[in-house]
C-alpha cells in the first residue's frame, strides 16, 4: 500500500511540475499574443488611450454628428468596440458612437482602484473629457452596464440628455450569491477564469483547437480575436465579485426624472421569431425545442412574470422610460441592427 501511494505521489508531483512548466511557457507566450494584438489593433485604428486616473481607458470614436452616443460594454465583453464599429454603418451622420473600455478589457489598463460603481462612472467621465467628448451624453449601457448607465443619468443628470438601455441590467434581478455553496462555486469560478486567461491557457487551448476568430465579424475577423488576446483579466475579477455591491449602489441613486429614456427588450413574440432566431445562430433546435421555448414567452411560469414585472416596475421608477422590443438575441446589435439602428434614430427625435 505504501508503495502504491509513493508511486502516486510522484505522478502527481510530475503533473504538478509539468503543469507549472506549462503556465510559465503560456505566460510568456501570452504576452508576446498581446504585444501582436496591441499592434494590429494599433494599424487598425482600434487603439486611443487617454487617461481615466490611474489607468488608460481605450475610448473609439465612430463619426462626428451631432448626437454622441456612449456606448458601455456588457460583462467581460472585450470585443464590443468591433461589434460597434459594424453597427455604426447603420446609423445617420447625425450620430457620433463613442466606445469606452473598462479596466481590464481590451486594451484598456488594469486600475489599482476598487472598481464599484462610482469608481466606474467617473473614469468614464474622466476618459471622455480627455479624448474632447463633452457633455451632454446619450448613454446607451448594454447588459451589464445598466448599473453603471443608471447611476450615472440619476447622479449626473445635467450632462445626460437621453439614455438608451440595451437589455440591460436592472433593478429587481437577481444578484450573486453571497453565501454558502453558491458564492464559494462563484468564486472558484472567477478565480479559475482568471487564472487560464491571464497565463494564456484558455488562448492556447482556442489556437490548438484552430479558434482563430469568428467568422461573423467578417474584415474584422482578425481585430475581434486580437481584442480578446489583448485583454487583461484583474480588474474584470474586481468588477464581477463587486456584483451585488455595484448594483446596490446603482439602485439606490435612482432618482426619477424627465431624461428621455428607452429600454430595449428581446423577449421572443412569436414562434416565427424563434425560428428566425434559430436559423441565424444555427442552434439547431427541432421543431418541438422552438415551440418550447416561445411557450416560455407565450405563457410564462410565476418566475418569469415576476422578472417581467420588475422590469416594469424598474422602467416606471427611473421615469420618462418607453420600453420597446426587438424580438431574439441579447445582442441585437449583431442580430437586427437594422432593426435597432430604427429605434435608435426614432428616439433621437425626442432628444434635446
Amino acid at each position: 500500500m505504501k508503495k502504491v501511494l509513493k508511486v502516486i505521489g510522484r505522478i502527481l508531483l510530475v503533473l504538478l511540475i509539468l503543469f507549472i512548466i506549462l503556465s510559465i511557457v503560456c505566460t510568456i507566450w501570452s504576452k508576446s499574443q498581446r504585444k501582436k494584438a496591441v499592434e494590429l489593433l494599433e494599424k487598425d485604428g482600434f487603439v486611443n488611450l487617454v487617461s481615466a486616473g490611474d489607468y488608460d481607458m481605450n475610448v473609439n470614436i465612430f463619426g462626428d454628428g451631432k448626437y454622441k452616443i456612449i456606448a458601455m460594454p456588457g460583462s467581460g465583453d472585450s470585443i464590443f468596440p468591433v461589434d460597434m464599429k459594424k453597427f455604426y454603418e447603420h446609423l445617420s451622420d447625425d450620430v457620433t458612437l463613442v466606445v469606452v473600455s473598462r479596466p481590464g478589457y481590451g486594451v484598456s489598463g488594469e486600475t489599482k482602484q476598487d472598481v464599484t460603481t462610482e469608481n466606474i462612472v467617473e473614469s468614464t467621465r474622466t476618459a471622455l473629457k480627455n479624448a474632447g467628448i463633452e457633455a451632454p451624453y446619450i448613454l446607451m449601457p448594454h447588459s451589464l452596464s445598466g448599473i453603471y448607465g443608471t447611476y450615472w443619468e440619476s447622479t449626473y443628470p445635467d450632462e445626460v440628455s437621453g439614455v438608451i438601455f440595451l437589455d440591460s441590467v436592472h433593478e429587481g434581478q437577481d444578484e450573486m450569491p453571497d453565501k454558502g455553496v453558491g458564492k464559494f462555486l462563484f468564486n472558484a469560478y472567477l478565480n479559475v477564469s482568471y487564472y487560464v486567461n491571464t497565463t494564456g491557457l484558455q488562448s492556447a487551448f482556442d489556437k490548438i483547437k484552430g479558434n482563430d476568430g469568428d467568422d461573423t465579424y467578417g474584415e474584422y475577423k482578425n481585430d475581434a480575436s486580437a481584442f480578446y488576446d489583448a485583454s487583461q483579466y484583474r480588474s474584470f475579477r474586481k468588477e464581477m465579485k463587486n456584483y451585488n455591491k455595484n448594483m446596490q449602489t446603482a439602485w439606490s441613486a435612482i432618482k426619477s426624472n424627465d431624461i428621455p429614456k428607452i429600454y430595449v427588450d428581446t423577449d421572443f413574440q412569436t414562434l416565427e421569431d424563434v425560428k428566425e432566431y434559430n436559423d441565424f445562430y444555427g442552434f439547431g433546435l427541432t421543431e418541438e425545442e422552438m415551440q418550447s421555448r416561445y411557450e416560455e414567452y407565450a405563457n410564462p411560469s410565476d418566475w418569469k412574470k415576476e422578472k417581467n414585472q420588475s422590469r416594469s416596475d424598474y422602467i416606471e421608477k427611473v421615469g420618462n422610460c418607453e420600453e420597446v422590443n426587438i424580438s431574439g438575441s441579447h445582442f441585437m446589435y449583431e442580430y437586427k441592427p437594422d432593426e435597432l439602428a430604427e429605434t435608435i434614430e426614432k428616439f433621437l427625435k425626442k432628444v434635446k
